[in-house]
C-alpha cells in the first residue's frame, strides 16, 4: 500500500518557542554527586512546564468500546512558511461503491470482504468525477459564479432557468478553465487524498517592492494512537496528527478528499430571467465529506441559514436553498474545489488520520467548547472543522460557528493566495492581489 507522496516541499520555520527547551538551554549542570532523590511530599511541591504531556483513554463513543487511546501532546508553538507542490496521500486500491444514493453523487459498498468501503465516489456509475447523467460535475455554478465566470446577461438568464427547470448545470464552465481557476483541476482516480500547491502563510508585498513573510502559526501539535482492543491482542488501528490551534491562511488546489469539512459560506447568487432581475444572498454550512470524493453537498447532513431576496427571482432563489436538500439538489457540481484559500483564527479542529478500521475520535473541548467529529473512514482521512459543536449543553447554530471552528472560507473569490516570492513561477500563477483576506 502506498501511503503517501510529497513533491517539493519547503518549509520555513521561523521560530519554535518550548518552555521547557528553554529550561534545557538555561540549565547549570552540576555533577551527578550533587543530585539528591526528593520524597513524595518534597516532590509535590515542584512546579514546572513540560515539553510534552501523555494521556490514555477508553472510547466512549457506542460501538467502539474496545478501542483505546494514547495521546502526545507538544507543548510548542511554530510559526512556520511553507509551499507544497504535491501531496498525495493513500494510493491504493479501492473496491468500487455498489450501492448510490441521492442521485448517485454518494456511495456505500456493501462487500464485506473490502476493508476499504465506503463512500468511494470516483467511479462514474456512482457520482464520480468524470459525469454526472452526461454533465461534468468538476463545473462551477453559473448561478453563484455567474460574474466570476464572466456570462453574458442571457448566459446568467439559461443559468436561471436551469435551476428552476432542474438543468443545474446550465452555462456552468469546468474547473479545468485556467483562465478562471489558475490552478486547474486534475482527475486523481486512486487516490484517497491529494492537493496541489499547498501553501501555509503568505507572502505580502508593499509598495516600496519589498516582501515580507505572514506566517502560519499552529500551537500545541500532538499525535495519538487509536488501539483495537477486540482480540485481546493491543492492535494500532489508528493514527492521528493535529493541532491544538491553527492560525493563518492556507492555501491549495484539491483534486480528492477523503475526510470531512463543513465551512460557513456567504453567498451572492444574481439571476436575470425575461426582464426580470434578482438577486440572493444566503449562509449555509456545506458537509463535503466522504471518501475519493469531489465535494458533493450531503442533503441532511448540510446546515442551511439565513436567505435575503432582492426582487421576484431573488426569492425564487431562497426558496431553492431554504433546506440542506434542497442545496443539495441545487448543487449536483462538486463545490471543494473552490476552496482554495481557507483563513484559520486560532482553529482546534485541523487534524490528518489513518485508519485500519472506521475510528470516531474522542471529542475535544476547548475554551469551552466541546467539537464532536464525523466518523473517520478507513484509509487516509482529513478533517477540518466538527461535525457538531456545543457550548455547555447547547448546540451552536450555523450563525456561532465559523467563530467557534476559527474556520472561514469564501467561495465567491476562489482565489488561491500568494505565498511566492516574485522569483517563483507560481507568483504570476497566484498574484498578491489574491490575498484578498
Amino acid at each position: 500500500m502506498k501511503i503517501i507522496n510529497i513533491k517539493l516541499i519547503n518549509i520555513v520555520l521561523k521560530n519554535l518557542k518550548s518552555g521547557l527547551l528553554f529550561g534545557f538551554l538555561s540549565l547549570t549542570f552540576s555533577s551527578f554527586a550533587d543530585l539528591t532523590a526528593l520524597s513524595d511530599d518534597a516532590l509535590a511541591e515542584q512546579v514546572g512546564q513540560a515539553l510534552f504531556k501523555i494521556e490514555e483513554s477508553q472510547s466512549t463513543i457506542a460501538g467502539q468500546e474496545d478501542i483505546s487511546f494514547t495521546r502526545m501532546t507538544m507543548g510548542l508553538k511554530i510559526e512556520m512558511n511553507v509551499t507544497i507542490d504535491e501531496l498525495s496521500l493513500g494510493t491504493f486500491y479501492r473496491q468500487a461503491g455498489n450501492t448510490c444514493s441521492v442521485g448517485g453523487r454518494f456511495c456505500d459498498n456493501t462487500d464485506v470482504t473490502d476493508n476499504y468501503n465506503a463512500w468511494n465516489c470516483t467511479t462514474s456509475t456512482c457520482g464520480g468525477i468524470t459525469d454526472d447523467h452526461g454533465n461534468n460535475p468538476n463545473s462551477a455554478s453559473a448561478v453563484v459564479y455567474g460574474d466570476l465566470l464572466e456570462l453574458t446577461t442571457s448566459e446568467k438568464g439559461a443559468a436561471t432557468w436551469g435551476s428552476l427547470t432542474g438543468d443545474h448545470y446550465a452555462s456552468s464552465k469546468p474547473f479545468t478553465d485556467s483562465h478562471i481557476f489558475p490552478s486547474g483541476f486534475e482527475r486523481t482516480p486512486g487516490t484517497d487524498l491529494r492537493l496541489r500547491d499547498v501553501t501555509f502563510g503568505r507572502v505580502i508585498e508593499h509598495t516600496d517592492g519589498t516582501q515580507t513573510l505572514e506566517d502560519f502559526v499552529i500551537e500545541k501539535p500532538f499525535v495519538e494512537f487509536a488501539y483495537d482492543n477486540s482480540t485481546g491482542v493491543k492492535q494500532i488501528s489508528g493514527l492521528r496528527i493535529g493541532f491544538g490551534s491553527s492560525t493563518g491562511v492556507q492555501g491549495n488546489a484539491i483534486d480528492v478528499l477523503s475526510g470531512f469539512a463543513q465551512p460557513v459560506i456567504t453567498a451572492n447568487a444574481k439571476a436575470e430571467l425575461i426582464g426580470l432581475k434578482g438577486e440572493a444572498d444566503f449562509t449555509f454550512a456545506p458537509y463535503l465529506g466522504g471518501v475519493r470524493t469531489t465535494g458533493y453537498i450531503h442533503p441532511t447532513k448540510t446546515i442551511a441559514g439565513a436567505c435575503t431576496p432582492s426582487g421576484i427571482i431573488g426569492g425564487i432563489v431562497c426558496g431553492k436553498v431554504e433546506t440542506g436538500e434542497k442545496i443539495a439538489e441545487a448543487s449536483p457540481q462538486s463545490q471543494l474545489f473552490p476552496l482554495q484559500a481557507i483563513s484559520m483564527d486560532d482553529a482546534p479542529t485541523v487534524w490528518l488520520s489513518v485508519q485500519s478500521k472506521d475510528v470516531t475520535y474522542e471529542s475535544d473541548t476547548v475554551n469551552g467548547f466541546t467539537y464532536n467529529y464525523e466518523t473517520a473512514k478507513a484509509g487516509v482521512w482529513f478533517n477540518l472543522g466538527a461535525l457538531s459543536v456545543y457550548e455547555g449543553g447547547r448546540r451552536l447554530d450555523i450563525t456561532e460557528l465559523s467563530a467557534a471552528t476559527g474556520v472561514t472560507a469564501n467561495t465567491q473569490q476562489p482565489k488561491h493566495p500568494d505565498n511566492y516570492f516574485s522569483a517563483h513561477p507560481n507568483n504570476i500563477k497566484y498574484p498578491n492581489a489574491n490575498n484578498y483576506y
